[in-house]
């Protein structure tokens, strides 16, 4: 952050703001017209494309000379992302027989987890190798700093990928479709779908913002570390992306295996209760995570809020998409997106740092303060979420009687 404010002359604010809240919302707010695009037309296409979009954003970002330059890219990333998901979800779906739908699903959700825990691992590494290197000269683009040579190399690999994304993935037939033909997917009949089941929507869109409102107020874990045993940025980096990048992807898979299995069982809403224990598991861990009486023992603390972390978000998307007929797939899953994120961001930050503020102004106040998040605002999505049970698991029965009959009938 230091040596873009340096680089481009801007200010601190308005970096942080577009790192963070703007690049958010921009994310969010643009994966519902996406969705309606992947549930129409060729979503391997739509994959392969934003991915190109938002990898030659990223490299973009390291092009640039002045601040407006840097944020139509950072915005540029957001919007090639917010394509992303509900493209992924739909086709993915598609890809595998129901019984194993929401492994394949979580399995694809955990790239959520391994992505913060290779960041949290590298990005002290990075920021020590760019302040020791000179800027380069290139031929074409001139002299670049260190800050702008690791967006190029960041963003130059995923253009390969998304190049071999086009060339190579199949687009599925679209499956478990109860609309005649994509002309019916619109968003007002989505929309319908949604407000007739909205017994079991409303908790899961709502109490699953619980996932996101504690992730966004763990971006307070280095301050808290920092202030209330002095552990500094590198040494708390590293240990909880060693947390991150082997709890979060064990917590993703063993919970989507378990859902597939129980539902093989006969058990519809095997996705959902996974979703839901994770939820509770890991709100009460938050809970104790800044109460901890030592840094060791709050990163022990992390690896089963990690675990059940992971479990919980990754199968709460699979419960979403998993309940919602092929033609409305990419619209619930953006709409899913949308609704947790868009209440995380705005609750899970901005309530830490107001109790800080306000409530705790000590030091050592941010323990208190993430502790009261985790327990009033996480609490109270999660018993929410648990409110839905017998109506989603009536939801799902009801889809697949009615796909039965459609198969029937045809």
């Amino acid at each position: 952050i230091t040596c873009l404010e340096d680089a481009l002359a801007a200010q601190g604010a308005g970096v942080d703001l577009l790192m963070g809240f703007w690049f958010a919302v921009f994310y969010v707010t643009m994966g519902l017209p996406f969705g309606w695009l992947a549930d129409r037309y060729n979503r391997k296409t739509i994959v392969g494309l934003a991915m190109l979009f938002w990898c030659s954003m990223t490299a973009f970002c390291g092009l640039a000379k002045t601040f407006p330059q840097l944020a139509a890219a950072r915005l540029g990333i957001g919007l090639g992302e917010a394509a992303l998901s509900p493209s992924a979800n739909s086709i993915i779906a598609d890809y595998f027989p129901r019984e194993r739908q929401n492994a394949a699903l979580t399995f694809y959700n955990m790239g959520i987890s391994t992505g913060m825990g290779f960041a949290y691992l590298i990005g002290g590494l990075i920021v020590a190798w760019m302040a020791s290197q000179p800027p380069v000269e290139l031929p074409v683009f001139g002299r670049l700093e260190t800050w702008q040579v690791v967006f190029i190399v960041a963003g130059a690999p995923g253009i390969v990928v998304a190049l071999l994304v086009l060339l190579t993935v199949r687009e599925p037939l679209r499956r478990e479709r109860l609309a005649r033909d994509a002309s019916e997917a619109s968003l007002a009949r989505c929309l319908a779908f949604v407000k007739a089941r909205r017994r079991a929507f409303a908790p899961l869109l709502v109490g699953m913002a619980a996932s996101p409102l504690l992730g966004y107020a763990w971006q307070w874990l280095p301050t808290l570390f920092d202030r209330v045993w002095g552990w500094q940025a590198p040494q708390f980096s590293f240990a909880y992306g060693c947390v991150l990048l082997v709890c979060g992807p064990a917590g993703a898979i063993v919970g989507g295996v378990l859902a597939s299995r129980y539902y093989a069982r006969g058990v519809k809403d095997a996705v959902y209760r996974a979703a839901l224990a994770g939820m509770a598991i890991t709100t009460v861990c938050s809970l104790l995570v800044p109460l901890m009486p030592s840094p060791e023992w709050a990163v022990a603390m992390l690896v089963p809020a990690s675990i059940s972390g992971a479990t919980g978000a990754a199968c709460g998307a699979a419960a979403a998409v998993f309940m919602t007929p092929g033609e409305f797939r990419a619209q619930v899953a953006s709409l899913y997106i949308l609704t947790i994120n868009g209440i995380g961001l705005v609750l899970g930050p901005t309530s830490v740092g107001l109790f800080n503020d306000h409530l705790f102004p000590a030091a050592d106040g941010v323990r208190w303060s993430l502790a009261l998040v985790a327990a009033v605002a996480g609490g109270a999505l999660t018993l929410y979420l648990a409110t839905a049970r017998r109506p989603y698991r009536q939801a799902v029965e009801e889809l697949e009687a009615a796909q039965q009959q459609r198969t029937l009938g045809a």
